[in-house]
Order: C-alpha cells, then structure tokens, then sequence
C-alpha cells in the first residue's frame, strides 16, 4: 500500500507541509518495505499546481494523503478518486505514518483554508 505525504523536505524525518499545495515534496511511501519515491515539487510547476500534486498521488495508487491544509480542488481530486485525507502537521513524516496505522490522525473531511477541521 501507497501513502502519499506532502513533505518540507525529502526524507522520512522531514516534517509534514502546513498547505498541500506548497509542500516542497511529495513523498510516495511504500507501506510494506518504507521505501519512498521523492516527487520535487518544482517538477511539476504549472498553473495548477495542486491538481497536478493530486494526480500525482493517484497516479502513485496512494490510498491515502498525509499534509496540512488542503484546497478545494485538490480536496475535490483526491477525495472523488477515494483517498483518505490525514491531517499530519506537526509531526515527521514517519511519525505521522505511524500515526496514520493506529488511526490517530485527524481526518480531513472538507477542504480547508485555516486549521479548522470538521
């Protein structure tokens, strides 16, 4: 199993992104050996640079997303396809992954442009 986690750098002791859209990697991690595939956000530069973020993690078959907060129309892509949404911030990325097994991660249930989650 993927988890895609928008990430501050490109390791697993990075910190989670606070914004989707301005992580500076994506990081695909396979669940079952921990290894990561590093996607350089300057890669995919574009006017729609959180779609392109959104089609990426599904391109990855990532079932879910660890990041901060996430805008409507990444919101939109991720959750239409079925992917999970965790709320991650505040933690490292291997951290927020070990979280995310326990189920102890916050849920992101709507898009959202503060820290409010519903």
């Amino acid at each position: 199993m993927n988890i895609a986690v928008a990430a501050d750098g490109n390791s697993l002791e990075s910190q989670v992104s606070d914004r989707f859209e301005l992580c500076s990697y994506m990081l695909i991690v396979n669940m079952d050996d921990l290894t990561v595939k590093v996607i350089n956000r300057d890669e995919l530069a574009g006017t729609s640079l959180e779609e392109n973020l959104a089609h990426k993690v599904l391109e990855h078959n990532c079932e879910a997303v660890i990041t901060g907060n996430i805008n409507q129309a990444a919101f939109n892509i991720l959750a239409d396809a079925y992917v999970t949404r965790y709320f991650g911030v505040g933690h490292s990325v291997k951290d927020a992954l070990e979280l995310s097994e326990k189920r102890l991660l916050k849920l992101i249930k709507e898009e959202c442009t503060s820290n409010h989650l519903h």
